[in-house]
């Protein structure tokens, strides 16, 4: 992707929080996102440069995004019947290039999976093509191919 001047990539990226299931749903009580994050694989690994390396990501100043149970607010493994399923921002927006201004991110409130859809918006500095200008910069190099 290297030819890309800019390059946004957003999706369930499946990167997990490294903390035993209590402490986890401990932290999200709480809203200590900054602690959860701490222990984030992604954020981790972008840090050392492992991975998506000269990328760029919000704050993330939400809960986590996964895994919940369908049309309701709990997490799967709140139930003891379900297992123990650890909470994770696995669905993030990522981005690459120069011009780019992250203006918001954050979770949407979608019950219709398991999972918690985000959203980032982006201001990007665009190249504008002026076709007259276009126009006449192609008219001078062809005068100066015929003058040749």
């Amino acid at each position: 992707m290297n030819f890309c001047r800019r390059v946004i990539w957003l999706g369930d990226l499946n990167f997990r929080i490294n903390l035993s299931y209590e402490k986890t749903h401990e932290l999200i009580a709480r809203k200590e996102w900054q602690r959860l994050l701490e222990n984030d694989q992604l954020s981790n690994e972008m840090r050392k440069g492992n991975v998506f390396e000269g990328w760029s990501e919000g704050d993330l100043c939400f809960p986590p995004t996964y895994k919940y149970e369908l049309d309701s607010e709990n997490y799967i493994g709140d139930d003891s019947e379900s297992g123990k399923r650890r909470p994770a921002w696995c669905d993030r927006v990522i981005w690459k290039g120069k011009g780019m201004k992250l203006l918001s991110y954050r979770r949407n409130e979608i019950k219709l999976s398991d999972h918690r859809p985000v959203t980032a918006t982006l201001l990007a500095e665009v190249e504008v093509l002026s076709p007259w200008k276009l126009q006449r910069a192609l008219a001078l190099t062809y005068a100066e191919i015929q003058s040749h």
